[in-house]
């Protein structure tokens, strides 16, 4: 926004909201905010942007991370998305499924993998289906567990060790972002090698992370805001894809797990983790 000309204090007032993974605050910050009429709103992931959706029609919402605006039914196109929201993308179907080949070009003998996932998050469904067809190309089994709490959890990797995975591949959502170091030290207790739709989960010790990336799509959030509270209406402003995909490898938990990771990748990589 600095950029942009705008200055904080001076030009706008900034009420920043945390649902911490609840989709129940989620839904109760929505309507608080709705209740103050703000200009716009700047939001991120499905949850919220659903929520707000619910509350309002007519303030302005841009969002920075968004899974399906058409199959979701708050666009109705992403070159007219009409109403009042608009922003970015992060090409969540077709990325799952380029997760699933990754994981393949990792780890050639992969056959049985372990996805966790949370059920009630849309964006979540739309991976696991998309990753479900890339699977089913590429002869691997896919063993879904379903993540609502955080004892679930370990119930998904005491099942996961009877089925005898080989691997795993985890979907970003906001409790599984929570709890993202817990499932990192799980992750490597099982002895798999892994990969994550969220570079904070490779952060945090996950193997490998294939995603949009998340500040430059809310840098280019801020576009969208500026042009906003100059006048345009969000109906009218094209919902963008990311430009930057990132493809991140965490060094050190492939030399625990004794991965070798293939040269194909480490080139290809955007960021290695030492």
């Amino acid at each position: 926004m600095k950029d942009l000309g705008w200055s904080e204090a001076q030009h706008y007032v900034m009420d920043a909201r945390y649902a911490d993974g609840d989709s129940g605050v989620a839904t109760r910050i929505a309507a608080e905010l709705v209740a103050t009429r703000p200009d716009v709103v700047l939001t991120t992931a499905e949850t919220s942007i659903l929520a707000l959706a619910s509350f309002t029609k007519n303030i302005p919402i841009v969002f920075a991370n968004a899974a399906d605006p058409v199959g979701n039914g708050y666009a109705a196109s992403l070159q007219r998305p009409g109403g009042n929201m608009t922003g970015l993308t992060l090409l969540t179907p077709e990325l799952a499924a380029k997760r699933v080949e990754l994981l393949k070009e990792l780890a050639p003998q992969t056959a049985r993998t372990l996805v966790l996932f949370e059920p009630a998050d849309p964006a979540s469904l739309s991976q696991v289906k998309a990753m479900e067809a890339a699977a089913a190309r590429l002869n691997i089994r896919l063993t879904p567990r379903e993540i609502r709490q955080p004892a679930d959890i370990d119930a998904a990797f005491e099942s996961a060790r009877t089925a005898a995975v080989d691997s795993c591949l985890i979907v970003s959502g906001p409790l599984i972002n929570i709890q993202r170091k817990a499932i990192a030290a799980r992750i490597l207790g099982l002895k798999v090698p892994s990969i994550t739709s969220n570079v904070i989960h490779t952060e945090a010790g996950v193997l490998m992370s294939y995603s949009a990336s998340v500040p430059a799509n809310f840098r280019r959030a801020a576009v969208f805001v500026d042009k906003i509270l100059k006048g345009a209406r969000p109906g009218e402003l094209a919902i963008e894809q990311p430009t930057k995909i990132d493809l991140v490898i965490n060094a050190k938990t492939a030399k625990a797990l004794g991965v070798a990771i293939p040269e194909s990748l480490r080139v290809r990589a955007d960021r290695v983790i030492e």
